[in-house]
């Protein structure tokens, strides 16, 4: 019984907008083949939860892929409230998206989205998977698909790679020892305490290659790696005079066009990344950074199962209205290579 693990979202998470050319405003992301290029969605925001799969061994097929050849092959062994247990599950379709500015251009980069489907109903989506993280409020417009959602099985999230050193009140530590509850040195509090630590090893040799920014560059002592989508702080008086902030979060994969930063592949990589009490600033080899931002949380906005599913996560969002504001302003792509051409 071979053992997956997979970070997936309440498709709810994405709705069709009411700008859309097509579609019911205000329904769920659905299979590709029922969603026409064109199709306008807003994000609602929402935190990922961890789904078990027995994917079960059959003619050759190869575990390390969460597909859609047989809907008998992936059952559901801990559906985190999002999925019921002993559901068969499959990755059905894959959704292309990009962003669209507030006078409706498209803008930044593709990020698919994986739609996962249950009992071999291809119109009877449970959740989705991510390749980039997506912003609340903002819309996203389909630009392709294909009925082939054949995904790994990752994490969708941006994250450090192991080996990285954090710095917390007792020295540098590495990120993969890190544990809830352990104290990590951010920018506001010396001593914050970590909330959730998540792990997963990856292929990173093509969309999940590492980025590595070498010493010297952004404050960094020694060369940091991270996924592409982490996001890095950068200080700059170019920020101040396009967006009227003195410092923003940039996507690495952003910074590869400066000298010093460059794409790593490897075979294999084990990521992580840790939550705080909030969104934080925090330094890894040197180089401020952000801990994990699992998005927009008013709970009142949401759904009954998406709010299931952020406390199960999230226990103390009982007592609040949501998670907090981002540390820094996050910049889209194209608001990145504006500010690194300028």
């Amino acid at each position: 019984m071979p053992r997956r693990e997979l970070l997936a979202l309440d498709n709810e998470v994405l709705q069709i907008a009411t700008s859309s050319p097509t579609g019911t405003p205000g329904a769920a992301i659905i299979n590709n083949s029922d969603t026409p290029n064109g199709t306008i969605f807003v994000y609602q925001g929402g935190a990922p939860v961890t789904v078990a799969i027995d994917d079960i061994r059959g003619r050759g097929n190869d575990t390390r892929q969460f597909d859609d050849d047989d809907p008998n092959r992936h059952v559901v062994l801990d559906g985190a409230g999002l999925v019921a247990d002993g559901t068969r599950v499959e990755s059905e379709s894959r959704i292309t998206l990009r962003a669209l500015d507030e006078n409706g251009n498209v803008v930044g980069d593709r990020i698919d989205i994986f739609v996962f489907s249950q009992n071999g109903v291809a119109q009877d989506i449970w959740g989705i998977g991510l390749t980039a993280p997506l912003e609340p409020g903002v819309s996203y417009v389909k630009v392709a698909g294909s009925n082939n959602g054949d995904s790994d099985y990752r994490d969708f999230v941006p994250c450090f790679m192991a080996g990285t050193r954090i710095r917390t009140p007792d020295g540098l530590r590495p990120v993969e020892a890190l544990r809830p509850g352990d104290r990590v040195w951010t920018r506001d509090d010396p001593e914050a305490r970590i909330r959730w630590v998540g792990q997963t090893v990856v292929d990173g040799r093509d969309a999940l290659a590492p980025v590595e920014i070498g010493t010297g560059v952004l404050g960094a002592a020694a060369p940091l790696r991270v996924s592409p989508q982490h996001r890095i702080l950068m200080r700059a008086w170019q920020a101040e005079l396009l967006f009227g902030v003195p410092e923003v979060l940039l996507a690495a994969t952003s910074l590869t066009a400066l000298p010093g930063v460059r794409r790593v592949p490897k075979a294999q990589v084990r990521y992580c990344h840790f939550l705080c009490e909030s969104h934080a600033i925090v330094e890894a080899e040197g180089c401020l950074s952000e801990s994990l931002y699992p998005g927009e949380m008013a709970l009142d906005a949401l759904d009954g199962l998406a709010q299931a599913e952020l406390l199960q996560l999230f226990p103390e969002l009982r007592m609040q209205a949501g998670y907090g504001p981002m540390a820094a302003r996050a910049l889209r792509a194209h608001e990145a290579a504006a500010l690194l051409a300028a």
